[in-house]
């Protein structure tokens, strides 16, 4: 009975649940109060460890890529998601910091890029007719889950230690990865012909060689850079710039609206094209940038912050697509891998910058460089936009010939 042919909605389903489990690694902010209370660990050394978690993703990805374009994309996040549940399930039993980067750190962070990568490269190939607004419900799915998990997290602080905590969130996130494997497929081998031929087609070697994959790969370490400055000092940013008493509420807002806008981007971007989207997505953060640079009072930072949340979904729901649009579908798994460094890049970055040059209380330095580097995207992305249209042209003609 589970092997029998699946709808491609009940499908995107349970790659949205599985992206529920997944989110739960962001919810590090939430663990560290905890974890600091009970092992006296430094608050620096200790970041480490999400820090880690973030910084191995790539390495996955690109290993788990290459399983999806060979045919194995269930058994990228069938193995991603054990190791992600093991990550947690062996934090439970830690007593030192050195055991917890290797756990939380290495082990779940190798995990969340393997079942992260097959998870929403595998689904894309299932709707090659609605590839932004499907990777942008399955990214959905990581937000509300980092919102169900921290919810989850407390339930069991409430009722037990922060180590017996995380090991029941590990055993949580392997009984639902049990059951909602079932309803998910392997999408076609790229050599099988289930997968339709592209005159775009490339693979991650004639990929790097092209000027295109290089512009992308910029212009998404600097959306990343801009949005993620709100992702990681939205708290700081509400209190010391704002004058706010806390900034808890801005935390889950964020999270609300950047889930909500991986759905509103995926769909627009099918009708108004990945680069006029990107474009308004981009203008649109500069835009909020500028009111929190110059505005004042909790309005204006609770509109620039969650509108910044709500924008910035745009940016990784839109590059999936756009990626394969410029190199086809073939290669999808391990092509975007590759592009993905971009938002590893910009993601290290920005915490640091953002910490080094608005330390004295006021951010407007880390806008004003934010909006500099947004506006120089949106040049770009009328340069790739011309680009990949002669490519395409390009293409076409040597199929023709």
């Amino acid at each position: 009975m589970f092997n029998r042919p699946l709808n491609r909605w009940v499908m995107l389903a349970a790659h949205v649940v599985i992206n529920f489990v997944l989110g739960g690694v962001y919810a590090f902010s939430f663990f560290k109060g905890p974890l600091m209370a009970e092992f006296h660990w430094d608050p620096a050394l200790l970041a480490l460890a999400f820090s880690l978690n973030m910084g191995i993703i790539p390495i996955p990805m690109i290993i788990g890529g290459k399983m999806i374009d060979q045919g194995h994309g269930k058994a990228a996040i069938i193995i991603g998601g054990i190791l992600f549940s093991l990550g947690f399930i062996l934090s439970g039993f830690v007593h030192t910091l050195p055991m917890l980067l290797l756990t939380y750190g290495l082990l779940a962070g190798f995990g969340s890029g393997l079942a992260f990568t097959g998870n929403l490269n595998n689904v894309m190939k299932f709707f090659p007719d609605r590839k932004a607004l499907a990777s942008g419900i399955v990214l959905a799915g990581v937000g509300v889950g980092t919102l169900l998990c921290t919810e989850l997290a407390k339930f069991f602080l409430a009722q037990m230690s922060i180590t017996n905590s995380l090991l029941w969130l590990g055993i949580v996130y392997l009984g639902v990865l049990f059951v909602t494997q079932f309803f998910i497929r392997s999408a076609p081998a790229k050599g099988s012909g289930g997968i339709p031929a592209s005159p775009m087609d490339q693979d991650w070697r004639g990929m790097l060689q092209t000027a295109r994959f290089w512009i992308l790969f910029i212009i998404l370490a600097v959306g990343c850079f801009a949005g993620v400055v709100i992702n990681s000092a939205s708290v700081q940013i509400g209190t010391e710039q704002f004058g706010l008493a806390s900034g808890a509420l801005v935390v889950s807002l964020v999270s609300i609206f950047n889930s909500i806008g991986r759905v509103v981007w995926g769909a627009v971007a099918d009708r108004l094209g990945n680069y006029r989207t990107l474009t308004v997505v981009y203008l649109s953060m500069a835009a909020l940038m500028v009111l929190l640079m110059l505005g004042s009072g909790a309005a204006a930072f609770y509109i620039g912050a969650v509108g910044i949340g709500f924008v910035y979904a745009g940016v990784l729901t839109i590059f999936p697509s756009l990626t394969s649009q410029n190199f086809g579908m073939r290669n999808q798994g391990m092509n975007y891998g590759f592009m993905y460094a971009g938002f590893g890049l910009g993601s290290v970055i920005s915490p640091y910058v953002t910490s080094a040059i608005g330390a004295g209380g006021s951010y407007s330095p880390v806008f004003m460089l934010a909006i500099f580097l947004l506006v120089g995207g949106v040049v770009m992305i009328q340069v790739m936009q011309r680009m990949g249209q002669r490519a395409i042209n390009q293409a076409k003609g040597a199929e023709v010939h």
